[in-house]
């Protein structure tokens, strides 16, 4: 109070994107900020951040809160990265679709089925790229398989990149890429036609000159030709 910190309804410190509070020389990071999330994680590469700013001559160095995976660790645990289906719809409106499924792992294949451990997987994704952008887990492993999957969710993964993917079988998470082939595994956004995997997708070549630099090279081939004829005639 002192030093005129600003602090939001709940006492938390309010903080910029770069950890920044409303006092010039005072920074904030970990549990004690507005960010939303108290996790032993996000301190350590908040940090980690920081001191590249302020030793590593790197002030362009932040953290970026979009897509950090969680866990509870429940039992069975909860895993997600991404954002939920309320959160998405909010965002991206009609664009949002969702794929569900709960199965029982074949680890419980000769458990009676009202003791079969099942697991819930759920996908949320978005557009006709159908880019990947929730993903959450509620079964046994959850806590294994998140890590993974979140580093896919930050490169920007689609659904066609999974598709594209073979699966470890016989796994839970391979039901994440497949959803058991009853969601259109393999099939385009339409389930009309086969889709055609990253890999195979048409090489797309740059022109050597853009259409600007082969008009500035055919004026200058003029302008020599022209000249040329010229010094021939005299």
């Amino acid at each position: 109070d002192a030093c005129g910190v600003a602090v939001d309804s709940k006492g938390f410190v309010i903080v910029d994107e770069f950890e920044r509070t409303n006092v010039p020389s005072i920074l904030a990071l970990g549990d004690c900020t507005s960010t939303g999330w108290e996790l032993t994680p996000v301190a350590l590469s908040t940090a980690r951040r920081l001191s590249d700013r302020l030793f590593g001559k790197a002030p362009w160095s932040r953290l970026s809160y979009d897509n950090i995976p969680t866990i509870v660790f429940s039992h069975p645990p909860i895993g997600q990265v991404g954002l939920t289906e309320d959160a998405a719809r909010k965002e991206y409106g009609d664009a949002v679709a969702c794929d569900t499924l709960t199965a029982g792992g074949m680890g419980f294949a000769f458990n009676p089925e009202p003791h079969k451990v099942k697991t819930t997987l759920k996908l949320i994704h978005v557009g006709k790229e159908r880019k990947i952008v929730g993903l959450h887990i509620l079964g046994p492993f959850a806590d294994e398989m998140i890590q993974g999957f979140a580093v896919a969710v930050n490169k920007g993964v689609t659904v066609r990149d999974f598709h594209a993917t073979i699966g470890l079988h016989p796994t839970m998470a391979e039901e994440m890429i497949s959803f058991g082939g009853g969601k259109g595994w393999g099939l385009n956004k339409d389930r009309t036609k086969p889709e055609r995997p990253p890999y195979m997708d048409p090489a797309i070549t740059k022109p050597v000159l853009s259409i600007a630099q082969v008009s500035v090279v055919a004026a200058v081939l003029t302008t020599l030709g022209f000249l040329a004829g010229r010094f021939a005639l005299t």
